[in-house]
């Protein structure tokens, strides 16, 4: 009996430190700005979201199991921080929500999770939401996006990490991708149905990023199946992108091309979107940053029309977690078309779109 008890003491012993190794770390950003812009009729002045990054809240942990092999999990939440609503759709984790196991071969996660084309940020603005490339991806109905297109549900996802070269992929069942494109002509778009067979409304992607000193450069391809409601938009979404970035210490050079087929399903709705940027340094805590895009939508009726969106900011690190910023971003529209930062107004009987959507930001972010 005394053996017994000495070897439950020892296992008990060896057992503690693996339970010891577990973690979770609580992190976040808050960023908020006060705005003065104008669109259309509409004149904007007020406390605004994220300006460089989204207002979130998020739980991240990790296990050591063992043989160099981890389970690992992230709850991550979006929320606007000027009301304190969530930011997406009601999810209770509308960022993230995933859990998956870890080791040399890389990381295989189950849950909501960020497609490849969320990290496709070759942007002199890093993906903030003044960025024009953001702006203009995500109300292009594209899914290379740093918005909430690139969050797909239901996925099985990949990631590994090679002597500078990152492997993405993901395969969802359903990615609940109902984004309106925002002045890009198409209108409300019906919710994502079910399909006659399960696989009808799956999207996959995969990059590959490859980061060697200064120089950074990479692609990303993604295709989504479309099952909607309405007939004639059951075409599969297809995107890919190209991008490089090379910093040469007094200045950083940023530029992208990407392309969509068959916006939202839609047949011979496509669109093409390139952008370049610098990042020039200016002190040991400033940034100057200078941004432009252009993308160019293809209707199906052979006609076509531009938007054109650029960024001029000023960005000045407080402290490591700490960053103020100072940033004017005007998007040109086309007649008809009504993107930009500030949400379009006009009158009754006057011509609908095409104007300029102007907003000036001051703001802070804190991340933690």
């Amino acid at each position: 009996m005394q053996k017994k008890l000495i070897a439950l003491a020892i296992a008990g012993l060896v057992s503690a430190p693996a339970f010891a190794q577990s973690n979770v770390t609580i992190y976040g950003v808050a960023d908020a700005y006060v705005g003065f812009g104008k669109h259309g009729e509409n004149d904007f002045r007020g406390v605004g979201d994220g300006g460089l990054s989204g207002s979130r809240l998020g739980f991240r942990g990790t296990e050591d199991l063992g043989n160099g092999l981890k389970a690992v999990f992230v709850l991550e939440q979006g929320f606007d921080i000027g009301s304190g609503n969530d930011q997406i759709g009601g999810k209770a984790q509308s960022r993230q929500a995933f859990v998956g196991l870890s080791g040399g071969f890389g990381t295989v996660s189950l849950g909501r999770q960020y497609a490849p084309g969320y990290f496709f940020n070759y942007d002199a603005l890093a993906g903030a939401a003044i960025s024009p490339q953001s702006i203009l991806s995500s109300q292009s109905g594209m899914t290379i996006t740093p918005n909430t297109p690139a969050r797909w549900s239901n996925s099985v996802a990949y990631t590994g990490s090679f002597s500078g070269l990152t492997a993405r992929a993901i395969y969802s069942t359903g990615t609940d991708y109902t984004e309106n494109a925002l002045g890009a002509g198409f209108g409300a778009r019906p919710a994502i149905e079910l399909g006659e067979k399960p696989s009808d409304d799956d999207a996959y992607g995969l990059s590959l990023d490859y980061a060697n000193g200064p120089l950074k450069v990479g692609g990303v391809y993604q295709v989504v199946k479309n099952d909607y409601a309405v007939a004639g938009l059951d075409d599969k979404q297809k995107e890919w992108g190209l991008g490089a970035s090379y910093d040469f210490g007094v200045v950083s050079l940023h530029a992208s091309y990407q392309s969509v087929d068959n916006i939202y399903g839609a047949k011979d709705e496509d669109a093409d979107l390139w952008q370049v940027g610098l990042i020039v340094p200016v002190g040991a805590a400033g940034n100057v940053h200078v941004a432009y895009g252009q993308t160019k939508l293809d209707w199906s009726d052979g006609s076509d029309d531009k938007v054109k969106s650029y960024t001029l900011a000023y960005t000045h690190a407080l402290s490591k977690r700490t960053t103020a910023y100072a940033a004017f971003n005007r998007t040109d529209n086309d007649n008809g078309l009504t993107m930009g930062l500030v949400g379009y107004g006009h009158k009754a009987g006057s011509t609908f779109g095409g104007d300029n959507a102007d907003l000036f930001a001051i703001g802070v972010r804190h991340t933690f």
